[in-house]
């Protein structure tokens, strides 16, 4: 089975990024996708340099990781489950698996 890996970046890696790594996991099952995805967060220090298919983070990170990553995804309320499945399905059509 393929796999697809996503990190979630915030400051320190603790708190938010571990709040969006929880909702984007539950996201992505709705896809129901052939492919084993995992992810994981990580603080900003913490992400450079780590191989991944995408990067979801917040517009006060974005600049310092798209140095970094092609598929950087900015979300604005990671509470929001609307915003996170469009944004995936975006990612997904861009990568040709959806």
């Amino acid at each position: 089975m393929k796999s697809f890996k996503v990190i979630t970046v915030c400051g320190a890696g603790v708190g938010t990024s571990t709040l969006l790594r929880m909702n984007i996991d539950k996201t992505f099952k709705k896809f129901a996708l052939p492919l084993e995805v995992t992810v994981e967060n990580k603080g900003l220090s913490m992400s450079k340099g780590l191989m991944c298919d995408a990067v979801f983070t917040f517009e006060s990170f974005a600049d310092e990781l798209r140095s970094c990553y092609e598929d950087v995804i900015v979300i604005n309320n990671l509470m929001d489950m609307n915003e996170l499945e469009e944004k995936i399905k975006k990612l997904l059509e861009k990568k040709n698996l959806l």
